[in-house]
């Protein structure tokens, strides 16, 4: 072992776990750390400990004493760190670990709950623990008490994500401006240059890992997320996932960003492993455990998708690992206050550290050219795609969303679906339906009009209250669909008035299920749309989408011909099928061996 490496160890008292069922033995003996339940000669034991009145162990929890053990190691002021098995003290915000009043901590403490300690003496150490907010095997808190929280916290638990985003955002540029560089002024007595040994700056601790060797067979792939829930870059590495061959890579996964993540479901049958780094971490050490991260699982690629914090860890990444591949997949150039976003950011900070680009047009491929000097053979151009089979008209009941309004009969349907934020502008949609209902009453369309919006975020207030004030307009609001093909079907045609995008989803996704989607001209969309289908963002949007999308409403053979040709223009260049085999091809180059053939 490098001695340089910060040694600790995991003791477990042979007492205690003899006397364990069966299963949780089982569930000790799996754990990703290494159990030490002989004599231990370590500077630093952790000590685990475990109360329960049931034999019913958690699953997929093989990695909680490396999360635990990860606690203690950069939060030195507290003496404990407990994991509830039963128990959820927040369990409607995302996992993290938090303080706990003196009586609720001994009533999880005391009860059903893994533990991990600097000290054999368990007593009293509630009182210098932390606790993780999610239960182990269920979520929800027990009926018999309920945990007080601070003023900070309820304001905190009352926002919701995007809002918690909009307002550090807003807070770290408050700081930036008003804040100075500070000038560190050190006695002479105490240079550095004067003393004998130096302490480290940041932490490395060694892998005391309990893996399955199987993954040696594997090539270990780690895929760094800022969050797992509703977006198209997501999206994407969702499906990467789910679509690279399991007998060929071991895949580890980070979220660096405090989510309730709910696609880690769709996942976790496919991964070996995903770690939410703000769950057990603060963001200062979220660099020192991708480093671990990297060597202790010998990670051969790194990919990144969106992720920060991901970026940021690249300076202290290469210190130690200068073999390692760095992929990153860039969507698109952000407007201002994140001016060029990832995309830009990428190429301007980071370009020294990545070996390749993926990007999913080609906009952003020219923009890292013509900006930034970035060689064409650093780039790897692969559209997002879509599920052609998925996203089939043929497979899909019509009627879900337009059976839940009493609707005109032969009416026609028009549909907005995404976020709710101004970045897709759904206020202009309303002034489209004031528009077209206008326009359709002048010139008496002979099927009435009606319009669908699909979606939830920051805007949805200021969008009831608008729709009530227009008690003309026939508006129809539905929360977030789980099932963007059932609104698709449902929908005559569909209208984007997006301020900028990369290159949309719901456009492949639209056009794979026939239904034909009219979009603001920015970002990379003429890539796939027609020039006729692409409104000017500098005009007025709810006049150039009225203008565009009236000759599909009074032409009803035009507008099914339309459809069925986007679904053909899918079927034949856009298919996901293509995404993953060109993705797949991606890291067997990046991967091969000096010397040795690129051929799949």
């Amino acid at each position: 072992m490098d001695s340089s490496l910060l040694a600790f160890s995991i003791y477990f008292d042979s007492e205690q776990s003899n006397s364990l069922s069966k299963a949780w033995q089982h569930f000790f003996s799996s754990q990703t750390l290494k159990i030490d339940s002989s004599s231990h000669n370590q500077e630093r034991v952790f000590y685990v400990s475990i109360k329960t009145r049931h034999d019913q162990t958690p699953k997929k929890a093989q990695h909680i004493l490396e999360q635990m053990a990860w606690v203690l190691l950069t939060q030195e002021s507290y003496d404990c760190v407990v994991w509830p098995i039963s128990e959820s003290i927040e369990p409607n915000q995302p996992l993290n670990v938090l303080q706990l009043t003196e009586a609720s901590a001994q009533k999880i403490f005391a009860t059903n709950s893994i533990s991990l300690s600097r000290s054999h003496d368990s007593q009293q150490l509630e009182q210098h623990a932390l606790y993780f907010s999610h239960g182990l095997m269920r979520k929800g808190c027990s009926s018999d008490y309920s945990v007080p929280v601070s003023l900070s916290r309820r304001l905190k638990n009352s926002l919701t994500l995007e809002q918690k985003i909009f307002i550090k955002e807003k807070i770290d540029a408050l700081r930036t401006l008003f804040s100075f560089p500070s000038l560190k002024h050190t006695a002479v007595s105490n240079s550095l240059a004067y003393a004998k040994s130096w302490p480290a700056e940041f932490i490395r601790p060694a892998s005391q890992l309990n893996i399955d060797r199987q993954t040696e067979q594997r090539i270990p792939v780690l895929i760094a997320c800022h969050w797992l829930e509703l977006g198209g870059a997501e999206k994407f590495a969702i499906d990467l996932i789910q679509s690279l061959p399991k007998q060929h890579y071991a895949i580890y996964v980070t979220t660096d960003i405090a989510s309730m993540n709910p696609w880690i479901k769709t996942i976790e049958d496919h991964v070996e492993a995903i770690f939410q780094l703000p769950a057990f971490l603060t963001c200062e050490h979220f660099a020192e455990f991708y480093d671990y991260l990297i060597s202790s699982r010998q990670i051969q690629l790194m990919h990144i998708h969106h992720a920060a914090k991901a970026y940021e860890s690249l300076y202290h990444i290469r210190r130690f690992h200068p073999d390692l591949k760095i992929l990153d997949s860039l969507h698109i150039i952000e407007l201002p206050p994140n001016e060029g976003g990832y995309v830009d950011a990428s190429a301007r900070d980071f370009e020294a550290f990545i070996d390749h680009h993926h990007v999913i047009s080609h906009f952003l491929q020219n923009f890292l050219m013509q900006r930034w000097h970035v060689p064409e053979y650093k780039i790897s151009r692969c559209y997002l795609n879509v599920d052609v089979d998925y996203f089939n008209p043929k497979n899909v009941e019509a009627g879900c969303f337009k059976k839940q309004h009493p609707l005109p009969e032969n009416c026609l349907i028009i549909g907005f679906l995404g976020r709710f934020s101004d970045q897709k502008q759904p206020l202009e949609f309303i002034k489209l339906a004031e528009c077209l209902i206008k326009r359709s009453q002048q010139q008496s369309l002979n099927q009435p009009l009606v319009f669908f919006m699909a979606g939830s975020g920051l805007l949805k207030d200021k969008i009831e209250s608008t729709i009530a004030s227009l008690a003309d307009i026939p508006i129809y609001l539905f929360p977030e669909v789980d099932d963007a093909r059932l609104f698709y079907k449902d929908c005559d045609l569909l209208m984007m008035p997006s301020k900028n995008e990369g290159l949309a989803l719901v456009s492949y996704e639209a056009m794979a299920m026939e239904t034909p989607i009219f979009m603001t001209h920015v970002g990379a969309q003429s890539e796939l749309l027609d020039t006729e289908f692409l409104i000017d963002p500098t005009t007025k949007l709810s006049e150039g989408f009225s203008e565009a999308m009236w000759p599909f409403l009074i032409d009803t053979q035009k507008r099914i011909e339309t459809g069925k040709k986007m679904r053909q223009y899918i079927l034949k260049n856009h298919s996901h099928q293509q995404t993953f085999e060109q993705m797949h091809a991606l890291y067997h180059q990046l991967l091969a061996k000096p010397g040795t053939s690129t051929d799949a």
